[in-house]
C-alpha cells in the first residue's frame, strides 16, 4: 500500500471523511490533484479564493513544497497533526522519487561519457539529460569559447531554440553569459527585472539572433554555471525558464553544477585523447618506476631504504611523516629536523590529493610539495618534497604516485608488527592477572619486565566506538604514542585492544602523580585530536600481587561512565555508594525511579505536589517539622499528603525496607535523566 492508499484510507477510516480532496505543488506554477473522493469540483487551492462548503488546510514543506488537504468540515487539532505526518511522509516519497530520476539520468551521462566518440553529441546529449531532471528549466545551451574568435560560441542545445542560435557570439563579460564566464561563478536570477539587468549589456545582434532562435514568454528566471577544465574556464551553461513565477532554485543550480562537471570530464577526456601517445609514454615509465619500488618493498628493505630510493630518483630533498606513530625518515639525512616538521604539519592542511604549498621555516619562505600516503581509506602520513610547482615535472609526479603506494604499505605492515606485539602484550598481561599462584605471579610478572617493590595503578582509556574501525585503530596507535612521550618511564606496560588502551603505572612512592599524568594527557589529547576520552583509574598499590585489583578497579570506574554515557575521568575512590549500580544500565536505573514515581503522575494537577513533598521529606531524614518548614506548609497538611504517597505506592514510612526503596530512588532521580 502506498502513502498515497493510507492517506485516503486515514481520511476516510479514522477521521470518517466522505468528501475530500489531496492537491501538490512541488516547485510548479500551480497545484496539481493527487487524490479525490466524493468532490466534484476540482479547483485548484488557493490562499484568497475559497471552494463553497470546504476549508483548504495548507502545508509548507521545504522551500517550495506544499501540500493541501482540501474537506467539508474542520479539523480537530489532532487530526491535523497526524495528517501533517502522513503528508510529510508524502513529501519525503515523492522527493526520493525525484532523487532516483536524478541519480539513474546522471548514471546514464556517465555511462555515455566513456561510450559516446562524438563531442558534439556527447554535451548535446549531457545538456538534455540535465534539462531533464531540472524539469521547470524550458531550453538551454552550452557556450564554448573559442579563442580564434575570442568570443563563446554555442556548442550544444536543448529544448528547442532555433538553428539562428549559431549566428550568436558572446564576447567575455557580455550579457549573463559572457559574466558567468568572466567571474567563474554560478549565477542565479529569480526575477525578470534581474534577468534584464544582467543581460543590459547584450549587443542588438546577438539579442536579434536569441529572439529569432526562441520565443521567450514571462520570461522568470535563469541559471548559468561555468565549466572548469584542468582549472582553466573553458564553457558556461545556461537554462532558462518561463511561466508565471519564478521555479529555479538554488537546488537546480547544484543539479546544473553536476552535468556541469560531467561536460568537464568529457571535454577532459577529449584532451587527453588528443595526447595518448605522450600518456603511452608516461606509462611505460610508471611500469619502470612501480617495479623497482615493488622490489624494495618485496625485500622488506625498510623505510630510509625508500626514502633514499625515492631521492636518488628525484634528486630532490625530501622527507617522510608517518602519522601512526610520529616517525620521521628524511633523505639527506638531518636535512630538516622534528621541530620544523611540525611546524609544516601545522602548516598544512591534509588532503587526500596532493599540493603545493609555500611555508615559512627559520625567517625563510620555502616552496614544497605535500603527497599524503593514502591506505585503507585514510591518511597515513605524507610525503614532503623541496620543489617548486614550475620545477616539478610530469616524470617527478610519476614517481612520487609510485613511492606513496610502496610507503602506505611499508606503514601498513609496520602497524601490523605493533599490532601483533599488542596483541602479544595483551595475553600476557591477562595471563598474570588470572594468576592466583604467588610463584607463578612472580615469574610472569619478570616476563613482563616488572619489579616487586614498587608502587602500581592500572589507568583504562576507551576511545568512542562509533568510529570507523581503521580510524580507530590509527587513533589508538597514535594516542599510545601520546602516552609513551607523556609517561616515560612510569608506564613500563602500555597496549591497544579493540578501542581500549591499557596503562600500568609504576611509581616509586605513594601519591597522586597518576591522577596528574590522565589529567594532562586527556587535556592535550582533547586540544590537538577534538575527541573525548572515557578513563578509568584503580588505586595505587604496592607490590605485583595488588596489579590485579588496580586493574578491577579501573575497570569498574570505566564501567561506571559506560552506562552512565559519560565521557572524562573517574577513579574508582571517587565512585563511593555508586558502586552498588556500576552494572546497572541507564534504562535499569530509570524504570526502577519510575517505578516508584510514576504512580505520583497520575493526577496531573496533584503530582507536583507529591513528588516533591516526596524528595523534601526523605532529603530531611524524615524529619516532619523541617519538611513542612522547607515546604512552607502545614504539619497536618504534609501527615495528609504523606498518607497519599503511602496509598499510592503501596508502602508504608514504618516499613524500613520500604524506606530504603524510597531513598535509592530519590537518590537515583538525580543520576538519571
Amino acid at each position: 500500500m502506498t502513502i498515497v492508499d493510507r492517506l485516503q484510507q486515514f481520511l476516510f477510516d479514522f477521521c470518517k471523511l466522505t468528501q475530500f480532496q489531496v492537491w501538490k505543488n512541488i516547485n510548479e506554477d500551480r497545484f496539481s490533484l493527487v487524490l479525490s473522493q466524493g468532490v466534484e469540483n476540482h479547483l485548484p487551492p488557493s490562499y484568497d479564493k475559497k471552494v463553497a462548503d470546504f476549508h483548504d488546510y495548507f502545508f509548507e514543506f521545504h522551500e517550495r513544497g506544499r501540500l493541501v488537504i482540501r474537506i467539508n468540515r474542520v479539523l480537530l487539532a489532532t487530526e491535523q497533526q497526524i495528517i501533517e505526518t502522513v503528508l510529510h511522509a508524502y513529501y519525503l516519497e515523492l522527493m526520493l522519487e525525484k532523487e532516483q530520476f536524478i541519480r539513474e539520468k546522471m548514471m546514464e551521462s556517465i555511462r555515455e561519457i566513456s561510450v559516446l566518440n562524438d563531442i558534439h553529441i556527447l554535451l548535446t546529449t549531457i545538456l538534455e539529460n540535465a534539462l531533464s531532471v531540472i524539469p521547470a528549466a524550458d531550453f538551454g545551451v552550452l557556450w564554448m569559447y573559442e579563442e580564434s574568435e575570442a568570443a563563446l560560441v554555442p556548442k550544444a542545445w536543448a529544448g528547442g531554440p532555433g538553428e539562428d542560435i549559431k549566428n550568436m557570439r558572446m564576447k567575455v563579460g557580455e550579457g549573463i553569459i559572457g559574466k558567468t564566464f568572466k567571474e567563474n561563478q554560478s549565477m542565479i536570477l529569480t526575477s525578470y527585472t534581474d534577468v534584464l539587468k544582467a543581460s543590459s549589456s547584450v549587443t542588438e545582434e546577438n539579442l536579434r539572433h536569441l529572439l529569432n532562435a526562441y520565443t521567450f514568454e514571462h520570461l522568470q528566471s535563469v541559471i548559468a554555471v561555468p565549466i572548469v577544465v584542468e582549472e582553466q574556464t573553458l564553457c558556461v551553461v545556461i537554462i532558462y525558464q518561463n511561466g508565471e513565477h519564478a521555479l529555479l532554485t538554488t537546488e537546480d543550480k547544484q543539479l546544473l553544477e553536476s552535468f556541469s562537471d560531467q561536460v568537464s570530464i568529457a571535454l577532459t577526456n577529449s584532451k587527453l585523447f588528443q595526447h595518448l601517445k605522450l600518456q603511452n609514454e608516461l606509462l611505460l615509465q610508471r611500469d619502470q618506476i612501480h617495479h623497482t619500488f615493488m622490489k624494495l618493498s618485496l625485500q622488506n628493505a625498510g623505510m630510509q631504504v625508500i626514502v633514499n630510493e625515492i631521492r636518488h630518483m628525484l634528486n630532490l630533498r625530501l622527507v617522510i611523516r608517518d602519522l601512526m606513530d610520529d616517525s620521521i625518515y628524511a633523505s639527506p639525512r638531518h636535512w630538516i629536523d622534528n621541530d620544523d616538521v611540525d611546524i609544516l604539519r601545522s602548516s598544512i592542511h591534509l588532503k587526500e590529493s596532493p599540493a603545493f604549498y609555500t611555508i615559512e621555516i627559520e625567517n625563510e619562505w620555502v616552496d614544497y610539495y605535500i603527497q599524503p600516503i593514502v591506505g585503507v581509506g585514510q591518511i597515513l602520513g605524507f610525503l614532503l618534497i623541496e620543489v617548486s610547482e614550475q620545477e616539478l615535472e610530469s616524470i617527478h609526479k610519476l614517481i612520487i604516485e609510485q613511492a606513496s603506494s610502496v610507503i602506505a604499505l611499508e606503514m601498513i605492515r609496520k602497524q601490523t608488527v605493533v599490532d601483533s606485539f599488542y596483541k602479544k602484550t595483551h595475553d600476557l598481561f591477562h595471563d598474570f592477572l588470572m594468576c592466583k599462584d604467588p610463584g607463578q605471579l612472580m615469574k610472569k610478572g619478570e616476563e613482563l619486565g616488572l619489579e616487586s617493590n614498587t608502587y602500581y595503578a592500572v589507568v583504562l582509556i576507551q576511545l568512542s566506538s562509533s568510529m570507523d574501525s581503521q580510524v580507530m585503530d590509527r587513533q589508538v596507535h597514535l594516542l599510545i604514542g601520546e602516552i609513551k612521550k607523556h609517561f616515560q618511564e612510569h608506564a613500563p606496560i602500555v597496549f591497544g585492544f579493540g578501542h581500549k588502551i591499557t596503562i600500568l603505572c609504576q611509581f616509586k612512592r605513594m601519591g597522586n602523580e597518576v591522577l596528574q599524568l590522565v589529567k594532562q594527557l586527556q587535556a592535550n589529547w582533547e586540544k590537538v585530536k577534538s575527541n573525548t576520552l572515557k578513563i578509568g583509574i584503580g588505586s595505587l598499590y604496592l607490590g605485583m600481587d595488588h596489579i590485579a585489583k588496580s586493574y578491577h578497579e579501573a575497570d569498574k570506574a570505566l564501567s561506571f561512565l559506560i552506562t552512565r554515557q559519560r565521557w572524562g575521568i573517574m577513579h574508582y575512590q571517587e565512585i563511593g555508594v555508586n558502586r552498588l549500580f556500576i552494572h546497572q544500565t541507564q534504562e535499569e536505573l530509570l524504570s526502577f525511579v519510575n517505578e516508584v514515581f510514576q504512580p505520583l503522575r497520575n493526577e496531573k494537577t496533584k503530582h507536583q505536589l507529591l513528588e516533591e513533598t516526596l524528595l523534601v521529606y526523605i532529603k530531611q531524614n524524615g524529619s516532619v517539622g523541617e519538611t513542612a518548614k522547607q515546604l512552607h506548609i502545614h504539619v497536618n497538611t504534609l501527615y495528609q499528603r504523606l498518607r497519599k504517597i503511602e496509598e499510592k505506592l503501596t508502602i508504608s514510612f514504618q516499613n524500613a525496607e520500604d524506606v530504603l526503596k524510597l531513598q535509592l530512588a530519590c537518590y537515583l532521580r538525580g543520576m538519571v535523566p
